[in-house]
């Protein structure tokens, strides 16, 4: 038995209807995913911030160790210039070793820093271009 054409109709409607139904649940379920998003965008932005911070912080041990290590070297010339550098020869080996002690922290801490920055902004530059691509 065939169907008539207002049967089909009817039937294409419910499932326009079905259809409809479960387009309004997924906009509900999108729209719940966009908020938890943007939450969590609010906390990225903060912590992008604090790395603003961390690294105007990282910036300062840097310049502090060029100063360190340019009194150190003026000095250690001065002492070799008045021929006195025997006479100290413990004394600078030890300011030394602390010296190469901080150099290897904050080389450390720039590896660290570089590392958490290529990643981050990275990220950043993937979410971008798929957020663009979306709408």
């Amino acid at each position: 038995m065939s169907k008539t054409i207002q049967q089909k109709m009817h039937e294409q409607h419910r499932r326009w209807q079905s259809d409809c139904e479960t387009w309004r649940s997924d906009i509900d379920e999108w729209n719940k995913e966009l908020r938890v998003a943007l939450g969590d965008l609010r906390e990225v932005e903060d912590m992008l911030r604090d790395s603003l911070d961390a690294l105007a912080a990282h910036a300062d041990s840097v310049w502090e160790s060029e100063q360190r290590r340019g009194a150190h070297e003026l000095a250690l010339r001065e002492e070799a210039k008045s021929g006195a550098e025997k006479k100290t020869d413990k004394a600078w080996a030890k300011s030394h070793r602390e010296h190469a002690a901080r150099h290897e922290r904050l080389a450390d801490a720039h590896a660290r820093i570089k590392k958490y920055q290529h990643q981050v902004v990275a990220g950043v530059m993937r979410l971008l271009r798929v957020a663009r691509q979306g709408m």
